[in-house]
């Protein structure tokens, strides 16, 4: 087994409006910033064990469809890597 490190980005999809999103362009507009559009989001860093990282893609990819992400109003995309060893002192 293998150590890995998931980083699971969720937002909304495009289609589905994103109420804190408006709410922040507007904020960022009154401070002055020409901002067009803000889309809020959330970001799960999660480390596990897998067989290989084809196994642990697969986990990553299950883990935004059965609870991170709601597939009916959220998009999500994966970022995997095997973390560094630390190096004993």
């Amino acid at each position: 087994m293998a150590e890995f490190a998931a980083t699971i980005h969720v937002r909304p999809k495009a289609e589905v409006r994103d109420p804190q999103g408006e709410a922040i362009t507007a904020a960022l507009r009154s401070l002055g910033f020409d901002v067009a559009q803000v889309r809020t989001g959330k970001e799960f860093v999660v480390r596990f064990s897998a067989a290989d990282e084809t196994r642990a893609r697969e986990a990553a990819r299950t883990m935004g469809d059965q609870l991170l992400a709601n597939p009916v109003i959220d998009d999500y995309a994966v970022e995997l890597r095997a973390p560094a060893r630390s190096v004993p002192r």
